[in-house]
């Protein structure tokens, strides 16, 4: 399965594309729509996937859906913060209210989604926001705005929490292999190994 990154220059916001065949699976569809429809006019988009709740993360997925017909996966805290404006931020965000009415795929703690052959394991890591999930894939991991290279996500906004996100860190991503690769919500990619040593927020 190949793994294709678009960067939102405005938000700087990854959007990664999992890519099996002709068939893909979107993961935190940000702000970049037309880019994004672009990308995958020639693939068979069956899934989208959230990592949290942030307009950032989801702004195009009503657009995308409308398109395509693809599901939305998320856990059952993101399903629920999706409806709302003043935890998703769309408002602040985007300059008006974007509400995602539901998702098609409740996604729980160490679930292993199947995505054709491929096999996503499903990682609640709570801290950022309360809905933070990430997912593994073989190895790499998908991390949205729970860890950065170096860094660590914001914890001051709606449902956020400092504790959480260090125990999240620390109990369900520093015991992951150090050799896997992560690929996080914004800027460059990392590992896992690498952030035990040299994150400036959270050492293992």
């Amino acid at each position: 399965m190949q793994i294709k990154v678009l960067n939102d220059l405005y938000t700087d916001e990854n959007t990664y594309f999992l890519i099996d065949g002709k068939d893909a699976a979107i993961i935190d569809p940000g702000t970049s729509y037309e880019k994004i429809k672009e990308f995958s006019k020639e693939l068979n988009i069956k899934y989208i996937l959230l990592t949290h709740c942030h307009y950032d993360h989801i702004s195009s997925a009503v657009e995308i859906v409308s398109d395509t017909g693809a599901k939305i996966c998320c856990s059952k805290e993101c399903a629920e913060h999706i409806k709302d404006v003043n935890i998703s931020l769309t408002k602040m965000g985007l300059g008006k209210p974007l509400i995602i009415e539901k998702a098609d795929i409740i996604l729980e703690d160490g679930q292993e989604f199947l995505f054709n052959e491929n096999i996503i394991k499903v990682i609640k890591t709570p801290g950022h926001t309360s809905c933070s999930t990430c997912y593994l894939y073989e190895d790499n991991l998908f991390s949205g705005d729970t860890l950065f290279f170096q860094n660590v996500g914001r914890w001051d906004l709606p449902t956020g929490n400092g504790e959480e996100l260090i125990k999240s860190v620390k109990e369900k991503l520093y015991t992951l292999d150090d050799n896997i690769k992560v690929y996080a919500g914004h800027g460059r990619e990392t590992t896992i190994g690498y952030e035990k040593k040299f994150n400036f927020y959270i050492k293992n």
